[in-house]
């Protein structure tokens, strides 16, 4: 409305100088020779030049007026496509939960109609799947831990089998244990339930404790675990050591699978901006930095060398990611100094739910 008046009040101030382009009765010999008659040639020409720019004026703002116009139609005419596209993209990274607004020209609402189906249905199909894998390791828990109670009670009564023996069962337990621990972890964080205790702990302390209870699996495998670089001092942190202790077993058990014998595994700390850095170093064989951040993908099996695979779970890494991010961290993974392998994990000193 503002802009109608301002365009009405221009045109009428401009008469003159629309008569003159439109050809009507106020022309500008007219005007000129008034001029001349009344103040002489040189006010006939100046009035000629105000005409002139009044004409300017007034066909600058239709002009501009028009602009606005045609800008106000279209953008009422690609918002629902630019809406559209949005929300598609959005349904294309994950996102299931987005407002379906079925809003534009008949096509446009029915495309939007059909993908707010095609995301309920990904939606549901994607809870099920989450809740599948909670149950899955809730009804594996039990088994595997009756499994060991049993080992260790026929360990007692039957002295007839080897040592040797228990030990590799033991093993296989520890792993079944361990896959169990894994999956739910990975499915409870998927959920957004994975539950986490923070109390004050000494980080150094839990590397030194991880160490000391993954050292025979690496002295089995002929692979030196040790600690690298550490503060010198004492260092306090509110984190969950429960879940720091399963995220150092899960980087130890996974550079152990790809380090050769022979080779070496490090665990360091360092500070970071008001967080702490957490490094495991493996030698060499490395892996593809192309392929670094699919390591914490669930079920993904990367290769050590073309053509030969190693057997896991593929729950690992993602385990640790799913702690990494339930205590506000990240993590990833690039080129170690040792030639293999060098996953990262920044914790902040106090996470943000303390």
């Amino acid at each position: 409305m503002f802009l109608l008046l301002a365009a009405q009040a221009l045109l009428v101030t401009a008469i003159p100088s629309l008569a003159l382009i439109l050809g009507l009765k106020f022309t500008t010999d007219r005007y000129l020779a008034a001029a001349s008659v009344v103040g002489g040639p040189d006010a006939g020409a100046a009035l000629f030049r105000e005409q002139l720019i009044v004409v300017g004026v007034v066909l600058g703002a239709m002009l501009l007026l028009m602009l606005i116009f045609a800008s106000i139609v279209a953008n009422r005419w690609t918002q629902p496509q630019r809406i559209l596209h949005e929300v598609s993209a959005a349904v294309a990274e994950g996102n299931f939960s987005g407002e379906f607004l079925e809003t534009g020209p008949h096509e446009t609402m029915g495309t939007m109609r059909n993908l707010g189906r095609i995301a309920r249905s990904f939606d549901r199909l994607e809870t099920a799947r989450r809740t599948w894998l909670v149950a899955i390791a809730e009804e594996l828990r039990k088994p595997v831990a009756t499994l060991d109670d049993q080992i260790r009670a026929a360990r007692d009564v039957d002295s007839t089998i080897g040592p040797e023996a228990f030990e590799k069962v033991d093993d296989n337990v520890r792993r079944l244990v361990e896959i169990t621990e894994d999956l739910q972890a990975v499915a409870l964080a998927d959920l957004g339930r994975l539950p986490v205790n923070f109390a004050q702990v000494d980080p150094c302390a839990l590397i030194h404790n991880a160490i000391w209870a993954n050292k025979r699996r690496a002295s089995m495998a002929n692979v030196t675990l040790e600690a690298g670089h550490m503060p010198a001092t004492t260092v306090i942190v509110r984190w969950d050591g429960a879940r720091i202790e399963q995220l150092f077993t899960a980087l130890i058990e996974n550079s152990l699978r790809y380090t050769p014998p022979g080779g070496r595994i490090q665990l360091g700390l360092e500070p970071s901006r008001g967080a702490w850095r957490l490094m495991i170093d493996d030698s060499a064989p490395g892996i593809d930095v192309d392929l670094a951040q699919r390591l914490f993908e669930p079920f993904y099996r990367a290769t050590v060398l073309p053509g030969e695979s190693v057997t896991s779970s593929g729950l690992g890494l993602a385990t640790a990611q799913a702690i990494v991010e339930a205590h506000h961290g990240r993590i990833d993974a690039g080129s170690s100094p040792l030639g293999g392998v060098r996953v990262t994990v920044v914790l902040p000193a106090t996470t943000p739910t303390a």
